[in-house]
């Protein structure tokens, strides 16, 4: 930001989008209805390479981030993300599994490196990704 001004603007904002995202939430669960487990039940991937299953996520929150390296509001967002997630993650029980938009694996995998969360794996993008 060249001022003070301009973030400001952005946070409002981010701000503007969130509360539509978290309105189109809660109006979700009376208009479609999803068997969330079998949907969330897959293996995911830390940036270490280790595998996380659903289970390990047992009794947590989870939230599902849908971002790309190439969309510009994305690249903005996700390190205020980064910030609250590493605020929060441990004391709340939270967990953020990211599903990449991206179009190839090696912008995925490089835009991974920025995130301290688990993720989709990118065969699953096509099947599993698409059902989110």
């Amino acid at each position: 930001y060249t001022d003070g001004a301009g973030k400001q603007w952005y946070q409002r904002r981010v701000r503007g989008k969130m509360k539509i995202v978290i309105s189109f939430l809660l109006a979700l669960p009376g208009a479609y209805c999803v068997d969330v487990k079998s949907l969330l039940d897959t293996t995911y991937t830390d940036g270490a390479g280790k595998n996380v299953t659903l289970s390990e996520l047992s009794g947590k929150y989870i939230g599902l981030y849908f971002s790309a390296s190439w969309c510009p509001d994305c690249r903005q967002y996700t390190p205020e993300l980064v910030k609250v997630y590493n605020k929060i993650h441990e004391d709340k029980n939270w967990q953020i599994i990211w599903v990449t938009e991206d179009h190839n694996e090696p912008d995925s995998d490089n835009y991974f490196k920025e995130m301290p969360w688990i993720r989709l794996s990118w065969s699953e993008k096509a099947t599993r990704g698409k059902s989110m």
